[in-house]
């Protein structure tokens, strides 16, 4: 028991002095560090949830076997990070936290897509829209190969997971942003993420 409280201290403390002596990035700076500890628990409380379920307050989905698109804040990468290592049965240490936040100056989807071709994901691309502005990803992460849906082998029967990060500097946090998938002859698969309202 003190050593359980020993390292909640330690953490809190941390957590304090990354505040006081790191420049806090734009996007961290609604992160409080009470916010911290409520990610931190948050994500080793609900361990045993599916990914699905994990992620819901920060995914906005389609109809089934449209596609879901999930936003990592710092938040949500905290929480996600604290149930990977809770699942693991390993200790949640200061520098987990300090890996978690340091996400950078960027926002990153991960997007769920469906198509009935082993290949359909390798010319999907994406973009954001922001009131008149158009933002376009500084890194993406499309697989070559898709795997076998949950429909297989009923259409769609293949399902690939990408990822895109878009610069923040680019990006107004405080308003509604509109995550776009475009798919191989430009149709168009939006995702609207309420920015505001989201931790």
């Amino acid at each position: 028991m003190t050593r359980k409280l020993f390292l909640q201290t330690s953490i809190l403390c941390f957590i304090l002095c990354l505040f006081v002596l790191k420049p806090v990035q734009a996007v961290l700076s609604k992160l409080t560090p009470e916010q911290i500890q409520e990610a931190i628990e948050y994500g080793q409380k609900n361990k045993t949830l599916d990914m699905a379920a994990f992620s819901k307050p920060w995914t906005v989905s389609l109809e089934k076997g449209q596609g879901s698109a999930s936003l990592f804040t710092p938040y949500h990468n905290l929480a996600y990070k604290a149930r990977k290592i809770a699942v693991e049965r390993r200790e949640f240490t200061s520098q987990n936290i300090q890996e978690a936040l340091d996400i950078g100056n960027t926002l990153t989807f991960s997007v769920t897509v469906y198509g009935d071709e082993y290949d359909f994901p390798k010319h999907y691309s994406a973009k954001i829209y922001q009131k008149e502005e158009v933002v376009q990803p500084e890194f993406e992460f499309v697989p070559e190969i898709a795997e076998a849906s949950e429909f297989w082998p009923d259409s769609p029967s293949h399902a690939a997971r990408l990822v895109f990060k878009f610069p923040v500097k680019d990006i107004d946090l405080n308003t509604l942003v509109t995550f776009v998938i475009v798919a191989p002859g430009g149709e168009e698969i939006p995702f609207n993420f309420d920015l505001p309202k989201m931790k």
